[in-house]
């Protein structure tokens, strides 16, 4: 694949955005006529992945499958699905939404290179966006009615997307399980995500719920605001103690900027003991939602959102 390459004979590759272990992503766009090119992001899977029934390629499949069931203004869209035939073998590309913006990771490195704080309010904005996109995933019925959860097993600074007008969206649905495929979509006792985020629970064997999800945004919000990884180390079999261990440092002592009760929220997702986070995403933008009314320094959260990506996209890299 390469600039120009149209895919489903619709779709134009425009240019290489991102590229991961086990996909590529380019910016492209629809041109259904002459005259329409609406802007999407296309994933490409790599071909050395793309083994039929392998593990790699049922993940991608996977991230269709649900993302096609998922329709929120906090999660990225999926609209289309397209395997392109060519010389060398079938091509696996997932069409989705285009964000004109950088993710949380590029946002938090950016201001490290700066030497400054993320401002607790884009945190808490950043927070709601994505905690109501969980809210849905968690919540999805499927068309009988029957509640069918999607834990999203990856939240992480890099799968949060943040637009220049002031949308955020969660991304990447690779990882998550369905209730309605937990038995053919991840084996026994697999630990998938990205470690340094992981609940702890899920160290030992037990399944991914919603409240593994609550311990993932808490540790990249804990990030957001500490200025750093709240479980850092050289390596792996390190990084997986620290996680098991599960001790954070008060946010209250590294920020004295902080609202005590943001602090106390952030803490309470990150509890070791799943039972103590909050019961749901819903309950944890409640919460959220009461701690920014009683603060008079909260202002616009689209705005704030908004200013934070400007600011970082029009700052040379380091």
């Amino acid at each position: 694949m390469q600039e120009g390459s149209m895919i489903g004979g619709r779709y134009q590759l425009v240019q290489l955005v991102a590229e991961g272990g086990l996909s590529t992503v380019w910016q492209g766009v629809t041109r259904s006529s002459e005259v329409f090119a609406r802007p999407i992001a296309i994933k490409v899977m790599k071909r050395a992945f793309m083994t039929v029934g392998g593990p790699y390629l049922s993940m991608f499949l996977e991230e269709a499958r649900i993302g096609a069931t998922l329709q929120h203004a906090n999660l990225i869209q999926v609209l289309d699905f397209v395997v392109e035939a060519t010389a060398a073998g079938p091509v696996y590309c997932l069409v989705l939404e285009w964000v004109d913006g950088i993710d949380l990771k590029s946002l938090l490195r950016a201001h490290k290179e700066q030497g400054k704080q993320t401002g607790w309010g884009v945190v808490a904005a950043v927070a709601l966006r994505v905690l109501r996109g969980l809210a849905a995933a968690h919540e999805r019925r499927l068309a009988d009615g029957t509640v069918s959860p999607i834990i999203h097993r990856d939240v992480s600074p890099q799968n949060i997307l943040m637009a220049q007008n002031g949308d955020v969206k969660l991304a990447d649905f690779g990882m998550a399980r369905a209730r309605d495929r937990i038995a053919e979509h991840t084996d026994p006792g697999i630990v998938k995500g990205t470690l340094s985020y992981m609940a702890p629970e899920l160290l030992t064997g037990n399944p991914a719920t919603p409240a593994s999800d609550l311990f993932s945004l808490a540790c990249t919000l804990w990030e957001a605001l500490a200025g750093r990884r709240l479980f850092d180390a050289p390596t792996d079999p390190e990084v997986f103690a620290l996680v098991k261990r599960c001790d954070v440092p008060p946010l209250e002592k590294i920020r004295e900027d902080l609202p005590v009760a943001l602090a106390e929220t952030v803490h309470r997702a990150l509890s070791a003991d799943p039972a103590k986070r909050f019961p749901s995403a819903r309950a944890m933008v409640h919460e959220l939602n009461e701690i920014l009314r009683v603060d008079d320094s909260w202002g616009d959260a689209d705005v704030i959102v908004g200013d934070a990506v400007a600011a970082a996209r029009a700052t040379p890299r380091a």
